[in-house]
C-alpha cells in the first residue's frame, strides 16, 4: 500500500469512489491476485479522463484491467491504481458503412459475446469466430483474440484511444494498427471500437456460431477457473498444447494449478491455486517442452503485478 501523501490519497478515494487493499482475484478469469492498493471502476469516459489526470497528478502508477481473462495478477498484486474498464459501456449501436457492409459500435467495457449477440440479431456476419471467447472488446482488440479461422484484426474498422497523459481521445484507423499474433502494440487506452461486419442470413450466422461456440465446449475446460491458452503457440509445428500433452503433462499440478485434463495449453485453478503455484508450474512446463522438442514456449497470458 503506498505510504505517502495520505491526504491526497484520501481526497482521490472520496472523489472516485475508490476500493482500497481490494482483492483482484475478485477481478481475473484465473480468480488469483493480491490486492490493488486502489481500484477504480469507471462508467463513462469523462469519468476516466478525470480519474486518470487526478492520478497523474498524484505521479500515481495506473494499471488497466479489462474483463481480466488473460491475465495473471502476482501474489503481491498491484501498486498504484487498477482501472477496471468493464463498466465503461453505452448502448452497442449500427452504422452503414457500405452496400452489404454494417460497422458496430461499442465502447470498451462491453462483453464480447453481448456483442455477438448482438451482431446475430442484426444479421451481420463477421464475428462467428468469437463464440465463446471471454471478455471485452478492449481486451479481445488488444490480445487480438481469435481462433484460426478469424481474429479481431479481421474485423476491426478503427477505435478510439485515450491518451492517459493528454486525456484526448484519438480515433485510429485499421491501415495504422500494428496487429500482430494475439497482440496489439497500443501507446494509450482503448475506450471505443467500431468493428466492420457484413450482411448475412441470420440464420447462417447462429448456425456457425453455435457450431464453434459447441466445438470450443468440447475441446477446452471454458468452465474452469483460468486464463485461456496460458502459452503461445509457435510459429510452425505442433500447437502449445500438442507439445504439452506430448510431453505428458496433462493433469500434471502444482497445488491446485493444475494442466488440464481437457486441452493441455490451459492452467486451471481448481480450488485455491495461488499465483506462485501456476507460475512454478509454468516453469515446469516450459522447462519439460524445452528438454524434449527445444522449443521455447512464450506465454500468451498476461503477468502482472509485484
Amino acid at each position: 500500500m503506498v505510504k505517502t501523501n495520505h491526504n491526497a490519497y484520501a481526497d482521490l478515494v472520496h472523489q472516485f469512489d475508490l476500493l482500497v487493499d481490494e482483492p483482484l482475484k475478485k477481478y481475473t478469469a484465473f480468480k488469483v491476485g493480491g490486492p490493488a492498493d486502489f481500484l477504480a471502476l469507471p462508467r463513462d469516459q469523462h469519468a476516466l479522463k478525470q480519474l486518470l489526470k487526478a492520478a497523474s497528478d498524484l505521479d500515481m502508477a495506473v494499471t488497466i484491467f479489462g474483463g481480466g481473462t488473460n491475465l495473471l495478477v502476482t501474489d503481491k498484486g498491484i501498486r498504484g491504481l487498477v482501472v477496471v474498464m468493464q463498466h465503461l459501456k453505452s448502448e452497442i449501436h449500427i452504422t452503414d458503412a457500405g452496400p452489404g457492409r454494417k460497422t458496430i459500435y461499442a465502447e470498451t467495457g462491453e462483453r464480447l459475446s453481448k456483442v455477438c449477440r448482438f451482431a446475430i440479431r442484426h444479421s451481420l456476419t463477421g464475428l462467428e469466430f468469437a463464440a465463446g471467447i471471454p471478455g471485452t472488446i478492449g481486451g479481445a482488440i488488444i490480445m487480438n483474440a481469435g481462433i484460426p479461422s478469424g481474429e479481431m484484426s479481421d474485423i476491426v474498422q478503427s477505435i478510439d484511444v485515450l491518451n492517459p497523459q493528454t486525456q484526448t481521445v484519438k480515433t485510429i484507423e485499421k491501415k495504422d494498427l500494428a496487429f500482430s499474433y494475439r497482440h496489439l502494440n497500443l501507446p494509450g487506452i482503448i475506450v471505443a471500437a467500431r468493428l466492420n461486419l457484413m450482411e448475412a442470413a441470420a440464420e447462417e450466422i447462429e448456425t456457425t456460431f453455435k457450431q464453434n461456440l459447441n466445438q470450443k465446449k468440447s475441446t477446452q475446460p471454458i468452465a474452469a477457473a483460468s486464463a485461456g491458452c496460458f502459452f503461445k503457440n509457435p510459429g510452425q509445428g505442433m500447437s502449445a498444447g500438442e507439445l504439452i500433452e506430448r510431453s505428458g503433462l496433462k493433469g500434471l499440478k502444482m497445488n491446485d494449478a493444475m494442466v488440464s485434463p481437457i486441452h493441455a495449453n490451459y492452467i486451471v485453478n481448481t480450488c485455491h491455486a495461488t499465483c506462485e503455484d501456476i507460475l512454478l508450474l509454468k516453469q515446469k512446463i516450459q522447462e519439460t517442452v524445452f528438454k524434449k522438442y527445444q522449443i521455447n514456449l512464450e506465454t500468451e497470458v498476461r503477468i502482472k503485478g509485484e
